[in-house]
Parts: structure tokens; sequence; C-alpha cells
């Protein structure tokens, strides 16, 4: 028995699609704001790294493990 086809439509030319672009940028009158948050994260964010570097200056094996790290890493930048 033969195979029937089955019934395609043709394509034409690809309809254009219409695109909008958004700009995410804050407008100038949330500039403050956006600032203001920007500020505050920064310091939250360093806040946290003071926070864990004394955590780490804390903890007598891994400070001993630092600092023998840090001498390996002098005698390589010593061969340089």
């Amino acid at each position: 028995m033969a195979k029937k086809s089955l019934p395609v439509e043709k394509l034409g030319t690809p309809k254009a699609v219409p695109v909008r672009i958004i700009n995410d940028a804050p407008s100038p009158a949330s500039n403050k704001s956006y600032e203001d948050r920007e500020r505050k994260y920064k310091a939250e964010d360093a806040l946290r790294t003071i926070e864990k570097a004394e955590a780490h200056k804390r903890d007598k094996a891994l400070m001993k493990d630092v600092k023998a790290c840090a001498k390996e890493k002098m005698k390589a930048y010593g061969k340089l």
C-alpha cells in the first residue's frame, strides 16, 4: 500500500515580530534612592567581610595553616 502524504500548509516569508526594548537603567528621579541602596549594600557586605575575617583570626588551627601557606607563597614570589 502506498504511503499518503499529509496535507501541509506551505510557509511563505516569515512575518516580522515586533520587539519592545525596555530600559533597565534607573530613572533620574530614583537615582538618589538607587545610590542609597547601593551604599547600604556595600556597607553590609564590608561588615560581613570584617566579621568573617575576625572569625578566621580566632581560629588558631586555621591561622597556623594560613601562615604556612603565606610562607610558601613568599618563597614562590622570591623566585620571580
